[in-house]
């Protein structure tokens, strides 16, 4: 496995970062299609799926995770990154998504955001995926709150190679 799992501290964001490796088979990246949420059910309330549209270049949210709708309390599926109502998060978010397309390597993620008159810490995993395997079409993001009870500790090891 990668030296990016061995820093992932959650382990749902592990589990789904081994899982994208695992889909990948021998690929750049995997592609949407590649992906069965059942597959990685226990992580589903914290995903985000983000369409990258070009000519600009812009993001829009094809899926914004239960949890993390409940979380910000408001949902942004269907809409552009642009419109993320807080301009701080929203300018962090684009950067972070450019950033996807500029390196084309997944990330790992850890910071804070202040929601309502709270600050929370999370952690994050940042995950490109392509239809033929090369060019980066859709984003997908995993995001845990510190706080969640999801946040767990850690009871998973990925399976070694044999």
């Amino acid at each position: 496995m990668s030296a990016l799992l061995d820093n992932i501290e959650t382990p749902c964001l592990r589990r789904l970062y081994a899982y994208w490796e695992e889909r990948r088979q021998g690929r750049a990246f995997p592609a949407r299609r590649d992906l069965d949420p059942l597959d990685f059910r226990y992580a589903l309330g914290h995903i985000t799926l983000l369409d990258v549209l070009t000519d600009p270049v812009r993001f829009r949210f094809r899926l914004h995770g239960s949890e993390l709708v409940e979380r910000a309390g408001y949902d942004m599926t269907g809409k552009l990154v642009d419109e993320v109502p807080n301009p701080t998060f929203r300018t962090v978010l684009v950067a972070r998504c450019r950033t996807l397309l500029e390196t084309r390597q997944p990330m790992r993620v850890t910071d804070e955001r202040i929601l309502g008159e709270r600050r929370f810490g999370y952690e994050a995993v940042w995950l490109p995926l392509a239809g033929d395997g090369e060019h980066i079409d859709m984003l997908m993001a995993g995001l845990v709150y510190r706080d969640s009870r999801d946040a767990g500790p850690l009871d998973w090891q990925p399976h070694s190679a044999a």
